[in-house]
């Protein structure tokens, strides 16, 4: 499977650089990002088991992925954090090079490049174990759940006509707490929730049936960064290092997917 969905990316991705000859906003290419030596990468540093803080700083999947790729291509990796919410603007603006881990959408892609997908998934819907009510994503008219409105999270709730509280802090104690009704991540998401916190009383009773597709995404432009990004994912691959990676955060190689 994802062999099948990089050579589909890689074709889409080969399209979108054959109609923008142009290069970024700041005028960004792989050989300027060697000459400053570093590639800064946006991550929010509050959403674990991706980007968080432990005793030893910044960690998380998201992290290893863009330090790997980076010694692979010979940068630096930079972390900004930031709001999800000022991602795409900072990025715009040239204040950070890539942005790791967002959905493929196509209306993204009629503003970005993305890089190959490097992870797989499905958007759950994640509630109490008491909560009777919601049994599916058509269960959430006038109930409220996590997220932004330019989220992939939060674009399926609207469909459905949720309301979305912005998240503040930890969205699991805001589920505890009854502050939101239900949750929507992907379902990596919860499997790690499941493995450091057993004692949750929190279940799936839902999920999307479209597999979810994560990858690095940049200005437009930035071809020759983007397949230096490519050729680094495909031998992370092949060498064992991505499954070495997603082992390590999630308990086993997620390269295809997880079903729980």
């Amino acid at each position: 499977m994802f062999r099948k969905l990089v050579i589909l990316a890689a074709a889409a991705g080969l399209l979108l650089s054959a109609c923008s000859v142009n290069k970024g906003q700041d005028g960004s290419s792989l050989a300027q990002l060697k000459k400053k030596g570093e590639i800064v990468v946006a991550t929010t540093g509050t959403y674990p088991p991706y980007s968080f803080h432990d005793a030893s700083g910044l960690t998380g999947f998201d992290i290893d992925i863009s330090k790997e790729v980076g010694k692979r291509i010979g940068l630096k990796v930079k972390f900004a954090e930031v709001e999800f919410a000022g991602m795409f603007s900072g990025l715009d603006g040239g204040r950070f090079d890539t942005i790791p881990q967002l959905s493929i959408t196509e209306e993204r892609q009629k503003k970005y490049d993305f890089s190959d997908p490097y992870q797989f998934s499905n958007l759950t819907l994640i509630v109490l174990e008491e909560n009777k009510e919601i049994n599916g994503f058509e269960d959430l008219k006038g109930k409220k759940t996590n997220g932004l409105a330019e989220s992939v999270q939060g674009a399926l709730a609207l469909k459905y006509g949720a309301v979305l509280v912005p998240e503040n802090g930890d969205s699991v104690e805001l589920l505890q707490s009854k502050r939101v009704d239900a949750l929507i991540y992907n379902s990596l998401y919860f499997l790690d929730l499941r493995k450091k916190r057993p004692d949750l009383k929190i279940k799936v009773v839902d999920r999307s049936s479209d597999l979810e597709t994560a990858a690095f995404l940049f200005r437009k432009g930035n071809a020759d960064t983007v397949e230096a990004f490519d050729e680094a994912l495909k031998a992370m691959h092949a060498d064992g290092t991505y499954a070495k990676i997603s082992t390590k955060y999630f308990g086993k190689d997620i390269s295809e997917g997880v079903k729980l």
